[in-house]
């Protein structure tokens, strides 16, 4: 059975995702259908691809991910649509610089559709309606456009290091209200070594100097940062929204000072 997931700025409010899942499933009804997300941030496309950067490997070799999520700004190119078969997997949405974000510097293989800008909505999703049948159905991905050779750019910030410090930045905020930083565990502890450190945010009132294990390890209401599932830094509020009372946002600067008592 052919798994398709769905990640999407289209909210649950609206008719828009009912449609679009009942056009898949009437053309092929064995098709197993799994939501990632549809809360994404209308035309957030760094959102969108944190989830599913994080996310889309776990599924079985052969399944598709829809992602129903646009850039703001104008179409760099007439033919925006891509499918790039990646990992064992199959990607298809807009190609606004999200995929490139997803897939770093994973091998791929693009292809890029016929679909024009200037298709109405409701035409452009029975294109890929189409496409989703004929992928799950076996059909060659070279039949199903031209082959093309890049994608477009897009990046993550990254931290900057020196002898003393990290500096960093909040890539993603989570629906518990929890920052992810865009620190790794690996690099953490590659400029740790044995000394001590603290972690500052806006409100120094509540920087951390511990890495904890899990958010119970701190009181209720008691900041928190650990690695996440995926490695990364976060920043949380036990039983609470670290963003909510420290103010936070995407791209904010996130430093961790080490302490060098043996320096001078």
């Amino acid at each position: 059975m052919a798994i398709l997931t769905l990640t999407t700025d289209w909210g649950l409010r609206d008719h828009y995702l009912a449609s679009f899942k009942g056009g898949i499933l009437t053309m092929i009804s064995s098709l197993q259908l799994v939501d990632i997300s549809h809360e994404v941030e209308k035309f957030n496309i760094m959102q969108a691809a944190f989830i599913l950067r994080n996310s889309y490997k776990k599924f079985p070799p052969g399944t598709i991910h829809f992602i129903g999520v646009s850039k703001i700004d104008n179409h760099t190119t007439d033919k925006p649509y891509v499918i790039v078969k990646t990992n064992g997997q199959y990607l298809v949405g807009e190609d606004s610089g999200i995929f490139s974000l997803i897939l770093d510097k994973d091998d791929k293989q693009i292809i890029r559709l016929s679909f024009q800008t200037n298709t109405d909505r409701q035409q452009l999703l029975n294109d890929f309606v189409t496409i989703i049948n004929k992928l799950a159905t076996g059909t060659e991905l070279t039949d199903l456009g031209e082959a093309d050779g890049a994608l477009e750019d897009s990046y993550f910030a990254t931290p900057t290091v020196d002898h003393m410090a990290i500096r960093g930045a909040i890539i993603y905020i989570d629906s518990f209200g929890n920052a992810v930083v865009n620190i790794e565990r690996d690099l953490f502890l590659k400029e740790k070594k044995d000394r001590s450190f603290t972690i500052f945010f806006r409100k120094s009132a509540y920087n951390v100097s511990t890495i904890s294990n899990a958010y119970e390890e701190v009181e209720v209401g008691e900041m928190v940062a650990l690695f996440n599932q995926d490695g990364f830094l976060e920043i949380a509020l036990n039983k609470g929204s670290a963003a909510q009372l420290l103010g936070l946002k995407i791209m904010e600067p996130i430093r961790i000072e080490f302490h060098d008592y043996s320096a001078g």
